[in-house]
């Protein structure tokens, strides 16, 4: 989170899902914790006080391990969420962000609490039960499921050890070092020696054998969508936590080396990658994470000429639509035991989040905004290289929208009062603004500037 952006949610003050804590203040961090855990997730900011000033916090840093490790003994049962320092010119600030927890109710020091507008309280008799039925649901979902047709002998002690080994070192377990059994049970990986899907699916030796949608598939086309053949057609069968290693791997052998250009300005060569690879890490991560595991489809990654796009089965949530992903939101994990273990192995930073990073690689890359779609049963994210508007973007722009990026093509830059005024009458401001939200949307144009400032530009001069 930027300055900027930190600025921009305190000044809204305190809500159902931000709350402000002028202190570090370990019980009361550990019932705001619980209570966002117990409600719809929030943001706990430490070193704000009430009116959303920002007073920071010394050796913000340093306090972030022992402070993890802290409210971790006073939760249970055990949960993922992060902690993380902001800069600012007023002081470092500690962010706390919470999922909404699937094992609810959450207790921190004996007591269950509840966020109730702003206010962190405890739950009443009726609240409690009401939390106690959402657990039971919770239950019954498939990475809580015991693995059919699998079992202790199928996991790969070896990876067991190495996240345990991360998770120790960066004080975000403690527990015996060699005590697997009890490393797995405590997660709700494994209860009385039978293991749940989720964890054959994260350290299985060959979990696809139990799990279909264990595997990932990897094409290449190089005719383009329309092409009736594949030159890569490959799985990936491994356990979750090995292939997301594989395929990394994998995409820099099969979109390696960058593109070169020459611009009529400067006859000195540009080579840039074709993608982002944070952003692809980034993508792929979230595709192995949140995807549906009740459907038994795999991951699909297609690579054509113009493109990379990720399928995985299932929509997004209910609360998420495609144009949230582009902004700042709370994070939904769909599979949070999957989540938690590939943030304790190191594999992501933040549960749930990362859209946002994606963008801003691409930007910085002056590439074409990647695209998210969902349907009922498939949630996509498109990849673009620079090979003009037809591999930025299938759908039709009206003929206001195409004059806009004409003007923007002739003039290098505009601002959208001199889009208004080159427009000419009839056009109103709103109309305006929801043509470039589209066209920025699409990945042709971006903005550079703040406030009155703001000018918008084609992706190619951006």
């Amino acid at each position: 989170m930027t300055h900027n952006e930190l600025v921009s949610i305190l000044a809204k003050g305190e809500t159902a899902t931000v709350e402000f804590s002028s202190i570090a203040n370990i019980e009361s961090a550990a019932k705001s914790v619980c209570a966002f855990l117990n409600t719809s997730g929030g943001r706990l900011f430490l070193g704000v006080d009430d009116k959303g000033r920002i007073l920071g916090i010394q050796n913000a840093m340093e306090l972030v391990p022992s402070l993890h490790s802290e409210l971790s003994s006073r939760i249970s049962p055990r949960s993922a969420w992060t902690i993380d320092p902001i800069s600012s010119p007023s002081g470092d600030v500690l962010l706390v962000e919470v999922p909404s927890g699937q094992d609810k109710p959450y207790v921190a020091m004996g007591a269950i609490y509840l966020r109730r507008r702003k206010h962190t309280v405890a739950a009443n008799r009726d609240e409690i039960s009401d939390l106690i039925q959402k657990r039971t649901e919770s239950s019954h979902r498939w990475e809580r499921q015991l693995a059919l047709g699998a079992d202790r002998l199928d996991l790969d002690d070896e990876l067991v050890r190495e996240t345990m080994a991360k998770a120790t070192e960066a004080q975000r377990w403690k527990g015996i070092r060699d005590d697997i059994d009890g490393f797995l049970n405590d997660l709700g990986l494994a209860e009385e020696g039978k293991i749940t899907n989720a964890c054959l699916l994260l350290y299985g030796n060959t979990p696809s054998r139990v799990l279909p949608q264990a595997r990932v598939r990897l094409l290449v086309l190089p005719g383009g969508k329309t092409a009736d053949r594949y030159a890569v057609d490959r799985l990936f069968e491994a356990s979750l936590l090995r292939i997301a290693k594989e395929l990394p791997e994998a995409l820099n052998l099969y979109i390696g080396g960058v593109e070169s250009r020459f611009t009529a300005q400067d006859w000195v060569r540009s080579d840039k990658p074709l993608y982002p690879a944070a952003a692809l890490r980034e993508g792929l991560m979230n595709a192995l994470i949140h995807r549906d595991y009740d459907s038994n489809a795999a991951i699909t990654i297609s690579i054509d000429p113009v493109s990379l796009k990720i399928s995985n089965p299932g929509s997004l949530p209910d609360q998420l639509k495609p144009a949230d992903l582009k902004r700042d939101h709370l994070s939904i994990p769909r599979n949070p035991d999957v989540a938690h273990v590939c943030f304790l192995h190191g594999l992501i930073e933040k549960i749930g989040r990362g859209t946002q990073r994606i963008l801003t690689d691409c930007q910085e890359l002056d590439l074409p905004q990647p695209k998210w779609q969902t349907s009922k049963h498939e949630t996509n994210l498109t990849f673009f290289t620079r090979r003009g508007p037809d591999a930025r973007s299938s759908e039709e722009l009206n003929d206001r929208q195409k004059k806009i990026l004409a003007l923007l093509e002739q003039r290098g830059q505009l601002s959208s009062t001199e889009i208004v005024a080159a427009l000419g009458a009839g056009v109103t401001d709103r109309t305006i603004r929801t043509d470039l939200q589209t066209l920025q949307d699409q990945g042709l144009l971006r903005r550079k500037g703040k406030g009155r400032a703001t000018v918008l530009l084609p992706v190619k001069n951006a």
